[in-house]
């Protein structure tokens, strides 16, 4: 496969992942500003734009908040800017990708580009944003075949799982709403329903625990690491090869969260730190070993 696709692939993976993700994360903290207005608008708004990495960002009102996260194009940080440049992605290889991928995607971006979301009233509109690209996730798992596209599609959307679940505790819910912000925090996860199947109690300390080490939820960041090993050996066996330093970096994160013995609270949290740069890292390991060019051919005449 050339450079140019798997990369194409790769990103696919990730800038779905982080549009999903970022449409729950900010839907459910929508809500709990509204409903609870105890902790300050411009605090709640600058801890949300803090870990999504957009201090830059201006907003002091859950309007602002919203019209700055729903963003635009050129920023990748962003949903729209997220799909856009997913759907863009999957443009380029669209030899590569089954067409119901590229309908299902391509549908997502231009019902947001005409402004499906209300920013004075997002609840609904976020949820049908999720509901969509669920949809391109089925799509793609029941019409792509497991060859090497395929590997680095589910290795970037292992490791964007793996940074926004860390980003998404990074804020700290159960700490700026105590009673509502454990379930919050579980909804923008997708787990709530598997958390309370647990019964395990429904706190802070026990939901961040969930979400980081759990070995069955699909999105915990112990599974999602494993997936990324599995998406790499995979690769692997079907002849790509960076020497090793893909497989490593990601079994070594694998290994560590998986052999974590009755963490401490706070040894949860460094847990999923550690994990945030180790997936920063396994990204990097991949553009140096699959996508950056080695050099330009010139031809004598």
């Amino acid at each position: 496969m050339l450079s140019r696709i798997a990369e194409s692939f790769f990103w696919i993976g990730r800038y779905i992942e982080r549009s999903e993700a970022t449409a729950r994360l900010l839907a459910e903290h929508h809500q709990l500003m509204i409903e609870d207005p105890s902790v300050p608008e411009d605090v709640a708004c600058a801890v949300l734009l803090d870990a999504l990495s957009l201090p830059a960002v201006r907003a002091n009102t859950a309007p602002e908040l919203v019209k700055a996260i729903i963003g635009e194009p050129e920023d990748t940080s962003t949903i729209i800017g997220s799909i856009t440049v997913a759907r863009e992605n999957a443009r380029g290889v669209r030899d590569q990708l089954s067409a119901e991928v590229f309908e299902a995607l391509n549908a997502t971006h231009i019902a947001l580009r005409r402004g499906m979301v209300s920013v004075a009233s997002p609840g609904v509109a976020l949820h049908r944003v999720v509901e969509r690209l669920q949809v391109v996730h089925g799509v793609i798992e029941w019409t792509m075949p497991r060859d090497e596209g395929y590997r680095f599609l589910t290795l970037g959307r292992g490791l964007e799982r793996i940074d926004m679940t860390a980003r998404m505790l990074g804020v700290r819910h159960d700490q700026l709403w105590p009673e509502t912000g454990p379930p919050a925090t579980l909804r923008a996860a997708g787990a709530l329903s598997a958390f309370l199947r647990a019964q395990l109690p429904l706190d802070g300390d026990s939901v961040r625990d969930f979400l980081v080490l759990d070995p069955t939820f699909p999105r915990s960041v112990l599974v999602c690491s494993g997936d990324a090993e599995k998406a790499v050996r995979g690769m692997y066996q079907l002849g790509a090869s960076d020497g090793g330093a893909l497989l490593r970096e990601v079994g070594l994160l694998r290994s560590q969260l998986e052999y974590a013995v009755d963490p401490s609270p706070s040894d949860v949290d460094v847990l999923a730190s550690k994990a945030q740069a180790a997936a920063g890292r396994a990204s990097d390991c991949a553009t140096r070993g699959f996508f950056r060019q080695t050099g330009t051919i010139v031809w004598s005449q």
